[in-house]
């Protein structure tokens, strides 16, 4: 593995297509960070090994990501291995209006460096100092060619995208705070064993999981107690448990409300 660090934001202006200056890591630690990124397929050892041995890892302290494109320096997908990013849309005033964010072992851009010239689907901003592995789409390729169980594995988070991005477009158009929240909830639950019940921690505060969703703190609180009074949640400041796990799922697949003309 290579490891680089992001340019400043003076140096950001002077930015060129040449490489960064890197120098060698110890790919091994991140091979169980790149196994769970792409679980629930199980690599083989000496795909991960390759994976690892080809990513560089970047660093970049809080404020804006800097980096132009995801095909510099040379085509690659994005992992976060240390840190919090905000992901988003970039407002008027410059700053990204957060419709969500990722934490170590999350993919931040997958497809966005498979077409020329390369664009990050969505802006990024550091929460914190952050580390990332960008693995080159290269190094992937061959995989595909070392490990059957790699060509699957791969299309399986290009899938996971699609559906994400599918899902953002389902909760702007749908007027259920209830279904949006639902939606969110779900993409967010840990793996489980059957019959088991989930829980698990608001990982940010509510106001901005309410900005995420396009709704109001209130309009959350409001569609949270919703929830809990039907006995498919348990809510517990950030903890929650979620009780009726069938019910979510309805709430969440059901087709947004069409509005009839001149409501």
């Amino acid at each position: 593995m290579l490891d680089t660090t992001a340019p400043t934001p003076a140096a950001a202006s002077r930015r060129s297509a040449r490489p960064w200056p890197a120098a060698p890591v110890s790919p091994a630690p991140e091979q169980d960070l790149i196994a769970a990124a792409f679980a629930p397929a199980s690599l083989a050892e000496r795909t991960l090994r390759h994976l690892a041995g080809a990513a560089r890892c970047v660093r970049c302290e809080a404020g804006p990501f800097l980096f132009s494109s995801p095909r510099r320096p040379e085509p690659s997908w994005w992992l976060l291995r240390q840190g919090t990013m905000s992901l988003g849309v970039r407002g008027a005033d410059g700053h990204v209006v957060e419709k969500r964010s990722i934490g170590p072992g999350e993919w931040l851009e997958t497809a966005g460096a498979m077409t020329s010239p390369g664009t990050w689907l969505e802006a990024a901003e550091c929460r914190t100092r952050v580390e990332l592995l960008a693995i080159p789409l290269a190094a992937m390729n061959e995989a595909c060619s070392m490990d059957p169980a790699f060509p699957p594995a791969y299309a399986a988070v290009l899938a996971r995208r699609v559906r994400e991005l599918n899902d953002s477009l389902h909760d702007i158009v749908s007027g259920d705070v209830v279904a949006r929240l639902a939606r969110w909830l779900l993409r967010r639950l840990p793996a489980r064993e059957a019959g088991a019940e989930l829980h698990f921690v608001l990982p940010e505060r509510k106001q901005a999981i309410a900005q995420q969703l396009g709704m109001t703190s209130e309009s959350m609180s409001r569609a949270l107690r919703r929830l809990s009074d039907a006995g498919i949640v348990g809510v517990n400041g950030y903890a929650i448990a979620v009780k009726d796990l069938a019910a979510l799922q309805r709430l969440a697949s059901a087709a947004p409300e069409r509005r009839q003309p001149g409501r």
